[in-house]
């Protein structure tokens, strides 16, 4: 890969010459986490010269138009010494978006597909986030030109800022703009909602939360370094579908399942995320040879709608809230494993009825078996593959912020039928065993 230009994109000028944003515990709670990656792919004939003369400029100057309705993406978090915690900050004239603009010969078809192939192949296309103790970006851009086959969109961004589904919201209106070249209006359903005083904190979480970051993952006294687990070198990443005559299968053989062991129905509605999750997860534990004790699965929860009064969906930054289940692994790999895999999520999603906000405090978390935690980012709710530039949909997306051993990303199907796709990040024989176990477990339910 040759990097072309690491440019500087400033928003269109604004009346604020300045804008800061406090955290809330939201925020807080994800602060030292791994950063958001995400990466684009999207299929156009452009050589080099049409790509960088007509295509680039066009994608410049509609981020530049959007960044004007996202102006933190543009700044950095900051976390001075004398301050008791890290604030959002956007300074005009000092502050920019730092995009890179490269040109790569790999085989853009290949890194496309979701066929399986090493991490490392596709990491050089998704921007890092550069920090110091007191300050990081809060998003970085790539765009990588593959000439005559297409393009990808790699972007990183800090988590104790943003979540997915604000990244994905930012995507969409990036895409909108530019689609409509360059008119800079934005629909209502896209234009951010920064009020911070819809987020009420009586119970002092973010006290709580910042206590606890200080005191137990983060003592090196209000560092903003970025301490990112590398892959395994041997770590491969590969898609895989259900599609939803796919689902729906599961979901009887699940109902049957449970009505035969216990002589009635499951109590709960059992959901796509659900059973996909679940199913996904059994066949993980499966490939991980983990045949006793417990496992664990977590995932994240969109509290826009459930806090009360409920938010904004377009309110910018953190508002999410962690679900953690555990598991007996002999239970998921016996013969009904997704039936009580899935029992055991559906409770867990119908208990954040009682207390959604109970997965926001740090100190509450679980002390997990790190090696038997399996975890779930992005949502087919954001529909990441609607994200059309005014080049067609992308022609894949790939969450590579999985590279942490056991996670797995959900995404809508690009196709648009119903069905979902699994992006799974393992160890090179790990993946093996993992289709193995995906695909003769489809081939049992067409047989029911």
């Amino acid at each position: 890969m040759k990097v072309v230009e690491v440019c500087r994109v400033t928003p269109i000028p604004s009346s604020a010459t300045s804008t800061s944003l406090p955290l809330t515990f939201f925020d807080v709670f994800w602060l030292t986490v791994s950063p958001i990656r995400c990466l684009f792919f999207y299929e156009t004939s452009h050589p080099s010269t049409t790509f960088l003369e007509e295509v680039l400029p066009k994608l410049k100057h509609s981020l530049s138009l959007t960044l004007h309705y996202y102006l933190p993406l543009a700044g950095n978090l900051t976390w001075l010494p004398d301050s008791d915690k890290p604030i959002t900050q956007y300074v005009e004239g000092d502050d920019a978006l730092s995009l890179t603009i490269a040109e790569s010969e790999a085989d853009f078809y290949y890194l496309s597909s979701n066929s399986s192939h090493e991490f490392k192949e596709i990491q050089p296309f998704v921007p890092n986030l550069p920090a110091s103790h007191t300050r990081v970006p809060v998003m970085t851009l790539q765009i990588t030109l593959f000439p005559n086959a297409g393009f990808s969109i790699g972007y990183t961004t800090h988590h104790g800022v943003l979540d997915g589904k604000t990244a994905a919201l930012f995507m969409h209106s990036w895409a909108s703009i530019c689609r409509r070249s360059g008119d800079s209006t934005l629909m209502p359903e896209l234009t951010p909602c920064y009020d911070r005083t819809l987020i009420d904190d009586p119970n002092d979480l973010e006290r709580n939360n910042l206590d606890f970051v200080l005191k137990y993952i983060e003592p090196r006294n209000k560092s903003l370094m970025i301490l990112n687990a590398n892959a395994q070198p041997d770590a491969m990443i590969c898609t895989f579908q259900l599609t939803r005559a796919n689902i729906e299968l599961i979901k009887k053989r699940v109902n049957a399942q449970w009505q035969e062991k216990y002589k009635h129905k499951l109590a709960m509605y059992v959901s796509t995320f659900t059973i996909t999750s679940a199913y996904v997860w059994v066949s993980l534990v499966k490939a991980r040879k983990i045949r006793t004790g417990k496992v664990h699965l977590g995932f994240s929860v969109d509290c826009r709608a459930r806090l009360e009064p409920p938010i904004p969906s377009t309110y910018f930054g953190n508002c999410i809230s962690g679900c953690f289940i555990d598991a007996d692994s002999y239970d998921l790999i016996g013969e009904d494993g997704v039936a009580m895999a899935a029992k055991a999520i559906g409770e867990a999603i119908e208990g954040l009825n009682d207390g959604i906000l109970d997965g926001v405090e740090l100190a509450k978390l679980p002390f997990m078996d790190m090696d038997r935690l399996f975890s779930i980012a992005s949502s087919p709710r954001f529909e990441l593959y609607k994200t059309d530039f005014g080049w067609g949909k992308p022609k894949k997306v790939e969450m590579t912020s999985i590279d942490k051993n056991g996670a797995f990303s959900l995404f809508d199907s690009r196709d648009g039928n119903g069905g979902l796709e699994i992006g799974i990040m393992l160890k090179k024989q790990e993946i093996k065993a993992f289709a193995s176990h995906f695909a003769s477990g489809l081939e049992v339910e067409k047989m029911q």
